[in-house]
Order: C-alpha cells, then sequence, then structure tokens
C-alpha cells in the first residue's frame, strides 16, 4: 500500500460518511503519549483490488497502528464478519505523505489545529 491508496482523509468530528468512504482509526505517539483519532477515509481502486481484500465480505473499518522505534506503521482492515482481518506494513513515509495529501496533522502534533465547533 502507498499514500495514494487512501485519499480524501479527514476528521470524523462534524462531518458525515460519503460515498465510497470507509471509518478508519489512526492510534498514534505523540510527545505526552498515545492517542486515537478517527477519520473517514476514501480507499482507491488499487486497495479493493488487492488479494487479500478481494475474499473479505465487506470492509467495516481501517485501523492505521503506530510501531514503535520507527518500524512500519499495521494497516489492519476489519471484515464484516469480525472474524477475518488483514494486515499491512506501511512505511513511515507512506503514512506521512498520505497525511500530507490531504492536509491532515494528528492532534498532538505540532501545528495541529483543532476543528471549530461551528
Amino acid at each position: 500500500m502507498t499514500a495514494s491508496d487512501f485519499t480524501n482523509l479527514h476528521l470524523q468530528y462534524l462531518s458525515t460518511q460519503a460515498e465510497g468512504e470507509v471509518p478508519v482509526a489512526i492510534e498514534h505517539d505523540f510527545h505526552n503519549g498515545r492517542m486515537v483519532d478517527h477519520y473517514f477515509v476514501t480507499p482507491s481502486q488499487n486497495f479493493w483490488n488487492d488479494e487479500a481484500i478481494k475474499p473479505l465480505e465487506g470492509v467495516t473499518g481501517i485501523l492505521f497502528l503506530q510501531q514503535p522505534d520507527g518500524a512500519p506503521w499495521k494497516i489492519l482492515v476489519n471484515d464484516t464478519t469480525m472474524f477475518k482481518e488483514v494486515y499491512f506494513d506501511f512505511p513511515e513515509e507512506e503514512f506521512r505523505q498520505m497525511l500530507a495529501n490531504s492536509h491532515v496533522i494528528l492532534p498532538g502534533e505540532e501545528g495541529f489545529v483543532p476543528p471549530s465547533a461551528n
């Protein structure tokens, strides 16, 4: 998977899920601890055509999970049956590029501005 396989990443806060979007959680480290944030993302056709994804009965969510010591992130894909899970490695550079492509700064990281309640 690459950054181009995930587009339109945006916070779920005050957002509605658009057609083609999947709920995604990002569990990440920041200077004061660990945080989980909830987003929507649009997976590419390449994602849906992946041999590990095709046999799933349906995708209910995706988790981007930061690993310690700079190891590649894990992408966990949950199936509707809750009995099948698919994992992919996602290099740090690709994860950061995905964020940059959607103009997202994770909460707890420098530059983050909380969404307005307006």
